[in-house]
């Protein structure tokens, strides 16, 4: 391919940035000029001015990537610029170091897109900080897969926002991994080995409390909280953490030797919520009081065989919206919430849509 006009530098190549190389990168077209010219992956870097080979990039990574930090991707965007092409960056890691990057990658004049959940969720005074920059360098950030994976949840949010709707309140079981698990468990199993399948699927962190405690959910509520122009942040959130106290602190090793004293005390819990459910949703939550006043939280509740959450397929998402046009008879948005494929979809859409607006 001749010089992009476009050039794409992606961050993180794991099962998300590893999935959209092999199947998306491909179907960026001649028409669009735009095309991979960098990976960026552990401390290395993958550099072809002229484009990545995506058919081989696995094979060309090992056998050529080069040391690369921080400021390896600022010289990246400034010699790329050089060249007369537009940047983009796409962060499809789960790092929190990374996304503290964005500010100075808008500042030397690239666009991002990202699938990592970290910036959305900052403090507010790092949030305010890169909305500045973004509108000062007049450059764009999409961030669509980071809640709900391929879903269009934060689009409607948005669309209902410049429609001068009101968003009252939104409801969803947010993690694909806690949905899987809590889809399949009925109370009297053993908790536990429904995680350990999960984990094994690859449905979970590598360190399973780290779905477990409820973090992830409070973080994808901060984003839609924000994007319904609401000034949430992660400390507002109440969390139901599902890890008993004493397993908290201790290595992933550890944690993974005790899961019968996991199994006692989560049934211990569920006894006393309530000891005649059988079938159970991770729910996250936000809400407006007629007073304006905001609440917003995570919780595991107990489900009629009537409810919505009781006959969705396993991984699959349910997101309600209420909002004043849309109260009594509210806006529902459900579908597969979780997976490398459907989170790689949704990144590409974004891609796409970057590259539309650019060209205009």
């Amino acid at each position: 391919m001749s010089q992009a006009e476009i050039a794409l530098g992606v961050v993180g190549a794991g099962t998300i940035g590893g999935y959209w190389l092999d199947h998306f990168a491909t179907q960026l077209s001649l028409a669009s000029q735009s095309c991979v010219t960098a990976i960026f992956r552990s401390k290395r870097a993958l550099i072809k001015p002229r484009g990545v080979a995506i058919e081989g990039w696995r094979e060309d990574f090992t056998a050529a990537a080069e040391q690369s930090d921080a400021a390896t991707i600022l010289e990246w965007i400034k010699t790329s610029q050089q060249r007369g092409q537009q940047t983009v960056l796409l962060d499809l890691t789960a790092a929190k170091t990374v996304s503290r990057d964005y500010v100075a990658w808008v500042k030397a004049g690239a666009h991002v897109i990202s699938a990592n959940k970290y910036a959305g969720s900052s403090g507010l005074e790092y949030y305010q900080e890169l909305q500045r920059t973004l509108q000062q360098y007049q450059r764009s950030w999409l961030y669509n897969t980071t809640v709900g994976a391929g879903l269009p949840i934060l689009t409607a949010i948005a669309e209902r926002c410049r429609c001068g709707d009101e968003i009252l309140r939104i409801e969803g079981n947010l993690s694909g991994s806690l949905s899987w698990i809590f889809q399949n468990y009925r109370s009297g199993d053993a908790l536990s080995e429904w995680l350990l399948k999960a984990r094994e699927q690859g449905l979970t962190e590598p360190d399973p409390r780290t779905d477990l405690g409820g973090m992830d959910v409070a973080r994808k509520l901060v984003i839609l909280a924000r994007e319904a122009g609401l000034p949430l942040q992660l400390a507002d959130v109440t969390i139901h953490n599902l890890v008993p106290q004493a397993l908290r602190d201790c290595s992933t090793e550890e944690f993974l030797q005790h899961l019968e004293a996991f199994d006692q005390a989560f049934d211990s819990w569920r006894q006393g919520a309530d000891d005649q459910a059988r079938q159970w949703v991770y729910l996250g939550y936000i809400a407006r009081s007629e007073s304006g006043e905001l609440s917003a939280g995570t919780e595991l509740v107990p489900i009629s065989e009537d409810s919505v959450y009781a006959r969705l397929p396993p991984g699959n998402a349910n997101f309600t919206v209420r909002s004043q046009q849309y109260n009594a008879n509210p806006l529902v948005i459900q579908g597969p919430g979780a997976g490398p494929e459907v989170t790689a979809a949704g990144v590409h859409s974004d891609v796409l849509q970057l590259i539309s607006q650019l060209k205009k």
